[in-house]
């Protein structure tokens, strides 16, 4: 049976590098980029940092596109800025959708000045500046349980990438209580 990979982290951490890594370790993988899914809307558009509407719906074609996969038997790597709240009721639409399914929750992450550096190397129109810093002190007040984080500072990419194919931690297997 397939499994579900998050990989989430603050802007530049090098979700997607790790989430492409990640995907050709597979021989029937699909990779799902969430900032894509929410650019998908043209007139209308709240980015989802500031639409709860637009984040649910993002979530939504997520779920639907991941659940497509799974009865594919793909592996889906979702890369996504992703708490902990938002596995949750993605957990509960795949169960519902295709039943229980193994899904891996990891928060890449790296030291301030090491995260802007990694965003700066980014392609200019991709670069995030201050809102990595943003983001980075959201995971740290929203941030999930300790376990689901890897420091990536002084790891290649491809011992990221097996930490996260090899290490139980990351395996999302208990929902929060409702007032959390």
């Amino acid at each position: 049976m397939p499994s579900i990979y998050i990989v989430s982290g603050p802007a530049g951490v090098g979700k997607s590098s790790t989430s492409r890594q990640l995907a050709e370790q597979f021989d029937q993988s699909a990779y799902i980029e969430g900032d894509l899914i929410h650019q998908m809307i043209v007139s209308g558009y709240k980015p989802p940092w500031e639409s709860e509407e637009s984040l649910a719906l993002v979530w939504e074609n997520i779920a639907s596109l991941s659940s497509n996969f799974i009865r594919s038997n793909k592996n889906v790597i979702i890369d996504y800025v992703t708490f902990e709240k938002d596995v949750e009721m993605f957990s509960h639409k795949i169960n519902d959708e295709v039943g229980q399914i193994e899904i891996k929750y990891v928060v890449l992450w790296t030291e301030e000045k090491e995260l802007l550096r990694r965003d700066s190397l980014r392609v200019k129109e991709h670069q995030m500046g201050i809102r990595c810093l943003q983001l980075m002190e959201e995971f740290k007040h929203k941030g999930p349980s300790e376990r689901f984080y890897l420091d990536t500072s002084t790891l290649e990419l491809s011992e990221a990438v097996a930490d996260i194919l090899e290490k139980p931690a990351y395996l999302y297997d208990k929902p929060l209580h409702k007032e959390d």
